[in-house]
């Protein structure tokens, strides 16, 4: 009862403010008149009577504020009070309240923009039933450096028929389908799902049904289930979609059901057709069979299964498997279960926590900065706040008033910084679609809504709290004698150590850029091994109705159309692109020697390429002879390694003219030649082994197209479509480009984290300058009056100018010692990211402490020369 009476007097003074106020003005000056008359009959005189009534109650605004004190609500109308005039304050200043809200924006957008990243990438739940049981399966050979790659089938099988720690198990495996009969001939990518992987995931089609058990098994029926952007584009959200034929590969899929859209987002995006079986994707039977790493399996953890337990269960298996297996790829590689959100973004997390804490810096220089202007602001209102205490103000509601002006100045800069972080998520979404991901879920949700609120109030507070300190430390007596705007000393020091943290957090993101940078600049430096410039590529994904023999009459006709092209200067095939992330390790053996198991053979890259593919690429020949025409079926089969092979598997002997084991068919081919090395998998990885087979000896159903030529990518595309029209025009021709642009994808990530940490070095670097430039104008104002005595004895203008910049130096220069300090910490956790960059780079460190020291040197030059151009005579009378 007593805290509802609380809150009923509380919203009754609320809303009869006005009349209480009234009432407690009129009962204190009556009090105070009654007081007077009584005094008056005892013989004081009128003026003395009411003096002395006054002073018995303290005054009327003193007696006002001792009953506000303890009526219910008051602190709610010393607020209120406090807000206002600051917000009238902050109107006569609005310069200095414009830069602070400007600069507190800057923070604040800046970080709710990248919280808002991380939340959405890292943080944010996935869009399934209880995704924390979410598992990814996957194989892991440490003796052939594969980490976490996919899973075999009859891995899995066993799997499926051992394990009890999983409620829900499921296959699948992402396949290019061509969708034909519907308008110009398209790829599709899609899946071969089992029918368990929506249970897995907690999903449901939300028109149709799922896949049936019995189209599950191999013979089962063709049937898909599209996604709702298939079923409302093509079909116009359409009920009478089910049953309906999708001619997919040239064979007719019957229509059972319509996706969600959880189903085609992320982790599963792009896919947007699924089909049941994985057993059938295009796979050899002996990559089927013997232990091809093409399964990603998800499986849902069991009620009170905790991971470790399913790890170890996963390790039984996986020794049974080894022992049961011994031939097959995978029987030595272990069985890893990972987290489903942390198999997806866990990459990433280092980058963009870096990014988090590069940005939380930004925001701590700039409450250094702000809390330096503030202090300044302080000193010139010392006599203000001493004459108020004077007058019988309390040091807790000057303090409070204080606060409450940077609290006001914090808010309006969390709403303009939400502002700013909605727009630069905007821009983040659309530069990083393809970079960042998650992209598609990225936005300023009630979790990013309440880090602003906390991270505006806590803005608040650390640039409110020193000024309130100081003013809770004021000595009235003194601030009332001193005639000038404030001292050195009074919080000097505080707002130097603030000025030096700004400069050491500045160095140490333009440190970290710098090494970023330099990390970047070498790697873009490295020698891939051939020439990507004026090369066009594009891809080829031929349908299962595709034979053997007609998949080399294809290749063979489509080959010398492409030599002839207009404009071309060389033309060639291939199933993998380097640099582009799509390698293909697989097992060989030398024949002649013994060939050990599956498992325990090396591991070795493998291409398939149509004649003049190294001439097209321009990969030098070490050794024997290139591939040509010649090399088809009806010849034995041949191959060309790289050096790093040869050095591996033929150390001190010519590799031309043995025979090597290839794959897991086992199917022999004779070395013909050696090639110069090339960087496949990613500049910063030296090169691999790797065997290159001709396409027309090995031919499989997807391919990239090559074509060096003078003429555009868009000037190539229309003749390369056009050649593969004439051969077969139900063929789409798929993501035409140069490949120095698809390459150049692959390092999107690395210069994207780049530009972003680059921006918050820039920007904390301007607000160190600030930060300099503000205390050192404020000294230069503290000290007028000693400038102007220095120069009346004589003091010449240079020697005022020498001591001023010499004071910024000292600042800065004990800055950049605890930047260096700092930066050689944070280049540890930065390790991973930098490619041949040492940790403490000489030249890196010393050019951004000069290029810091600079900037700071000339952020002190204009307080420098104001003081110059004091007047001793106007300096001296005012002191």
């Amino acid at each position: 009862m007593t805290v509802l009476r609380r809150l009923a007097s509380i919203a009754s003074w609320i809303l009869r403010r006005d009349r209480i106020e009234q009432q407690l003005d009129d009962e204190i000056r009556s009090f105070v008149e009654m007081s007077t008359a009584d005094r008056i009959r005892e013989g004081i005189s009128p003026t003395e009577a009411r003096r002395l009534a006054l002073a018995e109650i303290g005054g009327v605004e003193s007696m006002k504020e001792i009953v506000r004190a303890g009526r219910h609500g008051a602190l709610l109308d010393d607020l209120g009070r406090d807000v206002r005039y600051a917000f009238r304050l902050l109107a006569r200043e609005r310069t200095f309240a414009a830069v602070i809200v400007g600069t507190l924006a800057l923070g604040i957008g800046a970080n709710v923009a990248l919280f808002s990243v991380v939340n959405s990438v890292l943080l944010r739940p996935l869009p399934y039933y209880e995704p924390e049981r979410l598992v990814r399966l996957a194989s892991t050979d440490q003796a052939n450096n594969l980490t976490r790659i996919g899973f075999s089938y009859s891995r899995f099988l066993e799997v499926q028929q051992r394990q009890q720690v999983f409620s829900d198990l499921a296959l699948s495996a992402r396949n290019a389908f061509t969708l034909t009969g519907r308008g110009v001939p398209e790829q599709v990518i899609g899946l071969h799902a089992s029918a368990a992987l929506l249970p897995t995931l907690g999903l449901q089609p939300i028109v149709g049904r799922n896949f049936s058990p019995d189209e599950d098994r191999r013979g089962g029926l063709r049937v898909v289930l599209i996604s709702r952007q298939m079923w409302q584009q093509r079909f116009n959200g359409d009920v009478s979609v089910l049953g309906q034929a999708l001619t997919l590969d040239g064979a007719p899929y019957t229509i059972a059901g319509v996706l969600p859209d959880t189903a085609t987002a992320f982790l599963l995006n792009q896919q947007q057709i699924w089909v049941p079986r994985p057993s059938e994707v295009p796979l050899a039977q002996s990559q089927l069979q013997g232990g091809s790493y093409f399964f990603r399996p998800i499986a849902r953890l069991a009620p009170g299964v905790s991971l470790e337990q399913a790890r170890e269960a996963m390790n039984v298996i996986a020794a049974g498997y080894r022992t049961a297996h011994p031939g097959n790829v995978d029987a030595l590689s272990t069985i890893e279960l990972v987290p489903l959100l942390d198999d997806a973004v866990g990459a990433q997390r280092e980058s963009y926590l870096l990014l988090f804490g590069a940005v939380a810096c930004v925001l701590l220089i700039a409450c250094a900065n702000i809390a330096n202007l503030l202090l300044a602001r302080f000193a010139g209102r010392q006599r203000e706040i001493a004459t108020r205490l004077a007058l019988g103000a309390g040091r807790g509601a000057l303090v409070r008033q204080l606060v409450s002006e940077s609290m006001l100045l914090a808010v309006l800069g969390g709403a303009v910084g939400l502002l700013l972080a909605e727009w630069t998520l905007r821009a983040l979404v659309a530069f990083g679609t393809d970079v960042i991901p998650r992209a598609a879920e990225i936005r300023i949700d009630p979790i990013a809504l309440g880090f602003a609120v906390i991270a505006t109030l806590v803005t608040g507070l650390l640039i409110g709290l020193l000024p309130a300190m100081q003013a809770s430390g004021v000595n009235v007596l003194k601030a009332l004698k001193q005639a000038g705007p404030g001292s050195v000393g009074s919080g000097g020091y505080l707002r130097g150590a603030l000025v030096v943290v700004e400069i050491s957090l500045s160095l140490v993101l333009l440190i970290a850029t710098g090494l970023l940078l330099t990390s970047l600049e070498r790697l873009q430096r490295v020698d891939p091994g051939f020439e990507a410039q004026g090369v066009f590529t594009a891809q080829i994904a031929l349908p299962p109705r595709y034979s053997r023999a007609k998949l080399i009459e294809f290749y063979e006709q489509f080959y010398q159309r492409l030599a002839t092209l207009p404009g071309a200067s060389s033309a060639a095939l291939s199933d993998r692109v380097p640099l582009t992330g799509n390698q293909g390790p697989t097992v060989v053996a030398v024949a002649g020697r013994p060939i050990p198991p599956l498992s325990e053979r090396p591991h070795a890259n493998r291409y398939l390429v149509s004649p003049r593919y190294f001439s097209t690429l321009r990969i030098p020949l070490r050794a024997g002879r290139d591939f040509d025409e010649r090399d088809n079926t009806r010849v034995p089969q041949v191959v060309i390694i790289n050096e790093t092979f040869a050095r591996r598997l033929f150390p001190g002997e010519d590799p031309v003219g043995h025979t090597l084991v290839t794959g897991m068919a086992q199917q022999q081919a004779q070395v013909v030649g050696v090639v110069a090395d090339i960087r496949s998998e990613s500049l910063n990885t030296p090169p691999e082994p790797e065997y290159f087979l001709p396409t027309l000896q090995r031919p499989e159903t997807l391919t990239n197209v090559l074509v060096r030529s003078n003429l555009t990518p868009a000037a190539v595309a229309p003749l390369v479509r056009e050649a593969l029209r004439t051969i077969d025009p139900d063929l789409p021709l798929l993501q035409p480009e140069a490949l120095t642009a698809r390459i150049g994808q692959t390092v999107a990530n690395r210069k994207l984290g780049l530009v972003l940490l680059g921006g918050f070095a820039v920007l904390a670097l301007v607000l160190a300058s600030l930060g300099v430039y503000s205390v050192m104008a404020h000294v230069v104002a503290c000290r007028t009056s000693e400038i102007g005595l220095r120069m009346a004895l004589g003091a010449p203008p240079g020697a005022v100018m020498r001591m001023v910049l010499g004071h910024g130096r000292r600042l800065t220069l004990v800055g950049i010692a605890f930047g260096i300090a700092g930066a050689l910490v944070v280049s540890r956790l930065m390790q991973q990211a930098l490619f041949e960059v040492d940790l403490a780079e000489p030249l890196v460190y010393i050019a951004l402490s000069i290029t810091l020291l600079l900037v700071a040197e000339a952020a002190s030059f204009f307080p420098a020369r104001s003081a110059t151009r004091i007047d001793p005579v106007i300096a001296l009378r005012t002191d």
